[in-house]
């Protein structure tokens, strides 16, 4: 297991629940590819570059009066993290309790995360990195 990406993927964990991204700007490709598109949720897109990414941040922050994503497992691909998370939270209008469980799959290079792809099961996300049980 590629112990950096692991841990890299672990501190962007915690970039996104503090929302420290313009501190941790070094963590994340200026190009970065945010695809949330195969998730049935309202803000379901592909968001690109930084300007992209950050919008994709304010909008769903906004959308919620407290969250937080939590890694509940790991699984290193070469230079790919698969990360099964588990989002929870409050709805800002709704009041409404979430949670909710998905993987995501990190993409990273030289220790910055380029891409993040956004899975509905772990099972469609190890298949994604050529590791289908």
């Amino acid at each position: 297991m590629s112990k950096e990406n692991v841990e890299l993927v672990g501190r962007l964990n915690d970039v996104f629940n503090e929302r420290s991204f313009l501190e941790n700007a070094d963590l994340i490709d200026p190009e970065m590819v945010w695809d949330m598109s195969r998730i049935p949720l309202p803000d379901s897109a592909l968001f690109t570059g930084q300007p992209g990414f950050l919008e994709f941040v304010n909008a769903w922050t906004e959308s919620f009066a407290s969250e937080r994503i939590d890694a509940e497992e790991m699984i290193d691909a070469a230079d790919r993290v698969v990360v099964m998370v588990r989002h929870s939270g409050r709805g800002k209008a709704s009041g409404i309790e979430i949670d909710q469980r998905f993987a995501m799959v990190w993409t990273l290079r030289d220790s910055r995360a380029i891409r993040m792809d956004m899975y509905p099961t772990r099972e469609e996300a190890l298949k994604a990195v050529g590791l289908a049980e």
